[in-house]
Order: structure tokens, then sequence, then C-alpha cells
């Protein structure tokens, strides 16, 4: 059995440095304030406050006897921890009306106070000092659940697989940790599917907290059972609707809901976007020791779910209807759709296939168009191949040395200085098991079930290579197709804003800088027409969009 998670959680557990911000006790004073905004009631013995997977739960306040959290596993029931007067129930996802990631009963008589998801709301945005340890105590114990040992959530599948490949990396990327068990690799699993009426041909599997058993689910049906996803989005109106949970999504949702707004934030694999898969990010601004993408999509997720903005996952976009001038619809998958005054476009860009021959046989068994330490894994001391001269490509060079006996680095061009930082330049440099092939392509892909080998033409001469992952990072394409006619498109598919939308603006004003040929349509980030490919210009695009469309809304009326 394999756990998603990569990183220790000593300090996080009892006795570790960071666990009294992980389970504070609030003072009297503090308790005082929670008073405000929430009720009291007393417990009896063994009275369940919530169960795992339970949704819109709250938050308890105790004030006096001890509660008990456990969670349920392949091994059975684990107590996680008893906690008592002073201390308060929840995480982050509990701001969003998520599932719960524990049972919590009462092990003794107990009065505690309750406060629903709203009031929970309003006091982390009302009550400055209290919001900073609830919210950082909220942050941290999502952490301690991800990087948990008893894990509810069990995926049986394949490593040859790309169905159970795709699954496990959307579990992780959206910080849902799982305990993974191979049909070859893992002799409980065959024990597993007894018990739990399945068979080999039903892979990818998902059992969840409560024992439902999904065979070859898609991930909405995944995200749905395990409490992922939103329960109450169909035909909702909003002022805002965000397209897209890449940082310039995030941004935008941030800052519209912190402003008031109504607001709902789109997105059909996770947040974060394509920095989301970045290993580490150096060069954005406030992180010298740079930050992981996923971390920097888990803190901006915290932020939207703080200022009470609905981020749904996994939910597509399919289209975008402009016909009515009184409020924009989205049309989704699932037959689904929701309603906006206004929206922002921040559907990003996705790296593009190259013109190979089985390329999508060989997708997840062997071709990857992400770097995580679950990729990492599978590549522990073989020779892999990074596709690519961005930086995207030189990031995944760095983290993949760390596993990989050997990186080789593929491009077509004569170097890397003409679209690589600098930094990662000379990273890879130092980096001796790391070697760049400069006019350099793969002409071929050669195996069965899975990559086995490739060919290569190297400043032309073909060549046969033992390389069985191979990982591609090439020119992004944008990810505006849904859109239709509604605004207007530049060749290669970006969108148009501002001044550049010339005679395809029709309204009577000119329009805001990041506003497209349709008056209320906004865009920010990779998605946008001349937009700069960074993490921080998209957040700064994000952001800058919420002006005008306060300024458009405030027109309208």
């Amino acid at each position: 059995m394999s756990k998603d998670s990569s990183v220790n959680p000593n300090e996080l557990s009892p006795g570790g440095s960071r666990y009294h911000q992980v389970y504070p006790a609030l003072a009297e004073s503090q308790l005082t304030i929670l008073d405000r905004y929430g009720e009291r009631r007393k417990l009896k013995t063994n009275d369940i406050l919530y169960s795992e997977g339970d949704r819109h739960t709250g938050m308890f306040a105790i004030l006096s006897g001890t509660i008990e959290a456990s969670r349920e596993t392949v091994q059975g029931t684990r107590v996680l921890g008893t906690h008592g007067p002073g201390t308060f129930t929840g995480e982050v996802g509990t701001l969003a009306g998520r599932a719960a990631a524990a049972t919590t009963r009462a092990v003794s008589e107990c009065e505690v106070i309750v406060i629903d998801e709203e009031s929970l709301r309003a006091l982390v945005i009302a009550e400055a000092d209290l919001s900073e340890t609830i919210m950082r105590a909220y942050i941290l114990r999502r952490v301690a659940f991800i990087q948990g040992q008893h894990v509810g959530l069990i995926v049986i599948g394949s490593t040859s697989s790309a169905p159970t490949l795709r699954l496990r990396h959307f579990l992780s990327r959206n910080a849902q940790p799982s305990a993974y068990f191979d049909i070859v690799e893992h002799a409980e699993t065959k024990e597993l599917l007894t018990r739990y009426g399945a068979v080999e041909t039903d892979i990818p599997i998902v059992i969840t907290f409560q024992g439902i058993v999904l065979r070859q689910p898609d991930h909405r049906a995944v995200a749905d059972a395990i409490g992922l996803s939103p329960d109450r989005l169909n035909g909702e109106r909003f002022d805002l609707v965000v397209v897209g949970a890449g940082p310039a999504g995030l941004a935008a949702a941030v800052y519209a809901a912190s402003e008031g707004l109504k607001v709902a934030v789109l997105d059909a694999k996770a947040p974060g976007g394509q920095a989301g898969t970045s290993s580490k990010i150096e060069n954005y601004f406030g992180f010298p020791t740079g930050i992981s993408g996923q971390a920097l999509a888990g803190r901006g997720l915290s932020q939207c779910r703080k200022f009470g903005a609905e981020v749904g996952v996994p939910i597509e976009a399919l289209k975008l209807d402009c016909t009515n001038a009184e409020s924009f619809h989205i049309g989704l998958d699932h037959d689904e759709g929701v309603y906006a005054r206004a929206v922002v476009i921040a559907t990003g860009a996705r790296y593009r296939k190259p013109d190979l021959p089985r390329l999508e046989d060989f997708e997840g068994r062997g071709i990857y168009y992400s770097a995580t330490f679950m990729e990492g894994a599978f590549c522990n001391n073989q020779e892999l191949v990074v596709v690519g001269g961005g930086n995207s490509a030189g990031q995944a060079a760095v983290f993949l040395a760390r596993f990989a006996r050997h990186v080789h680095v593929v491009i077509r061009g004569d170097g890397l200085s003409a679209s690589m930082s600098t930094y990662l330049i000379r990273r890879i440099n130092a980096t001796s098991n790391i070697t760049l092939h400069t006019r350099t392509q793969i002409v071929e892909l050669c195996g069965e079930s899975k990559l086995e080998a490739i060919r290569w033409d190297r400043q032309g001469q073909i060549e046969h290579k033992p390389i069985q992952h191979i990982f591609l990072f090439l020119g992004a394409q944008p990810n505006t197709r849904w859109l239709g006619d509604c605004v207007a498109l530049d060749k290669d598919g970006f969108v148009l804003t501002g001044a550049s939308t010339g005679d395809k603006w029709t309204a009577e004003r000119p329009p805001h800088d990041l506003e497209t040929s349709r008056a209320g349509v906004f865009s920010a980030g990779d998605a946008r027409s001349g937009s700069v490919k960074r993490v921080a210009a998209a957040v700064g695009e994000g952001a800058a969009a919420i002006q005008a469309v306060h300024q458009y809304l405030a027109l309208r009326g």
C-alpha cells in the first residue's frame, strides 16, 4: 500500500513545534466573542457532533467536557485525538460546507458553542485577531489531514492504467489523500476486492469513507461522493462568475468576494491551474525560498473560502451564453448552469501535444504533463526525458533529478536562454544528472501496453533510447474553445481585451483594459491575448479585473 503524501508531519503531531497552532486553546475573552456568533448547546456522553463526510457542520467550540475525533481507515476506526475546553472543531473545508474529515463524538457531558457556516464566515472576516488564530489552525489541520497516516479513502488500480493515474493525480491536486492499492504490487488488494465485491476489471475503484464503492468513476462522481464538490450550484445567480481557478482566477475571486460581491470560481480540474503543478516557484515576489504551486493554490483557496466565494471543482464550463444583456449564462457539465451579472475568463492555457503517433496510447503509461511527487516515484532511479525549454520544463527537470538516475532535457532550439529564467538554467547546469540536448526531438514512441523506448533525432542522427518516462512541457494553447462566438479571439485563440478588440467592441463607452469585446465579460491570466505568462502577472491581472468589474456593475445599477 502507498499513500499519496510526501511531507513528514511530525511538527504538526502532538509534541511537535506547531501543535499548539493546530489545536490552540482559546482564552475566556475569545470564547466570549464566539458566544456572539453562535448558540450554546448541551451534549450527552456519546452524542455525535457530526460524522465523517457530513457537509455544512459548522464549528463547535468546547466550553466544558471532552470530545474525541476519529476516522475510518482500512484497518478500522482510528482515534485521532481528544480535545477539551477552549478547543474548537473544523478545518478550511468547514468554511465552505465541505465534507467533514473526521467523526467527532462527546466522550463526556459537554457544553459547546455551535457556530453555523454563515456565522463562521462572518466571524473570520469581522474579528481580525481571532480570525488569525482560527484560520492558521484550519490551514494546518488540512495539511495534517493530507499528510496523516490514517487515510479513509481507498483507491484500487494499476500503474499501467491511465485512468488510475488521472484519478490519483486529481485527488492529489485537490488535497484529498488516499490509500492506494495496486492490483499487481500489493498483496492486500485481493482481500479488498473480495470484501467490497469488486473485480480487477472495475479499476480504478474508489471506496469512500462510508464504504461506498465507485467503479471506474469520473472525477465529478468521486468529488460528489467525498464531499469535495459544491452541493448547491445549479441555477444559482452570482454577481461574478470566474471561470478558471489558476492564479488569475483565484486572485479575482478573493478580491471580488472580499469587497462584498457574491462570487463563484469554477474549474474542471483543481485550484492552481498550470502553476499548481509546479514543484517549486522561486521567482514569485515575497517567497525567497520558493513555494510549490500546490501550496500557493491552497493558500488562495483558503482565502476564497474565508471571504465566502464558492469554489466549484471539478466543474467544467462548456458554453458562455451572451444573448441576455441582463445576465450571462454559463452552461456547465452534467446539464447544470449558473447565471452571472459579470464574468471573468481565467481558463488559462494547456500544454501543447506534439504530433507523435500513438501519443494518447501512452498517456499515463509513460507520457506525463505534470511532475509531482507521484510521478517522481514512478521514475525512481530510472532515465527520463523532459521535453520543453520554458520555466515549467526547467522546474520539472530539477525536481525530477531528485528521483531519476538521469534526466534528459530535449529542445528543438540551440539553447535555453530565450525561453527560460537564468536561475533555472544555472540550476540545470549545476545538476550532474541532467543533460541538455539541443536541436533534438522525439520522433517515435515504442512499446505495447506502456512506453518502453523512444527514438529521437539528435542533431540529425536517429538514435534508439530505452526511455520509459517522458514529461511534456511544450508551448501553451488557450483553453477558450468553450467561449464560442461570445467574445473575440486572436488568430491563436487567445482572448482579445481592451483596445485590441478594435471594431469588435460594440458598446458606446470604451472598453476597460481587461474587458473583452463583450461588455461585462473580462479576461485575466494566460487565456488573455498578450498576457505575460508569469504567476505574478496573472495574480495582478486577476486583481485589476475586479476594479473594472465594479465599475461595470455600478453603471448597470
